[in-house]
């Protein structure tokens, strides 16, 4: 037989979310109706190059009246903002999926997978299911740190895509 249990101690452990440090790049994109910076999906084009290992915060402004949910692959975040509000930092967890209410920006510290493919992209997207059907979505690819000349085209990279 199982012995029972310790009990819960009063107050659980808690480890504060990250700030970003001096100098972190912050990329920004527009959350439309059914698209992202006013595009829509293209198999064909890269849209960001990010480092391999990065720390980023991603500015996402949702400029339409439905909510939107993004979801970033290869990558976990913390919200740092919301509506034009801090999150306090105990209120921080990490997520692969952040929702953007109608007409606000929410700011997010993103890090991103170590491991460098240039040659096979990423996604970003909008999760809600109508959305991501229209379109609503984005590539990445990530690279060594420091790399400068990256393709942005994959004519014939398509099969090799993270989806």
């Amino acid at each position: 037989m199982l012995a029972p249990a310790p009990p819960l101690p009063d107050r659980l452990p808690h480890e504060p979310g990250p700030e970003p440090a001096p100098g972190t790049r912050v990329r920004r994109f527009e959350l439309g109706d059914d698209t992202i910076d006013g595009r829509s999906m293209d198999m064909t084009r890269i849209d960001e190059v990010v480092p391999a290992g990065a720390e980023e915060v991603w500015e996402l402004a949702n400029v339409h009246s439905r909510p939107h949910n993004l979801h970033v692959h290869d990558a976990r975040g913390q919200v740092l903002s919301a509506a034009g509000r801090p999150v306090p930092a105990a209120e921080r967890c990490w997520k692969d999926t952040v929702y953007v209410p109608p007409r606000t920006t929410t700011r997010v510290l993103l890090r991103f997978g170590r491991h460098p493919d240039p040659a096979v992209p990423y996604m970003y997207h909008c999760h809600l299911l109508h959305h991501e059907d229209q379109g609503m979505m984005g590539q990445f690819v990530v690279v060594p740190p420091g790399t400068a000349d990256v393709p942005r085209t994959l004519a014939a990279v398509v099969s090799g895509h993270h989806g």
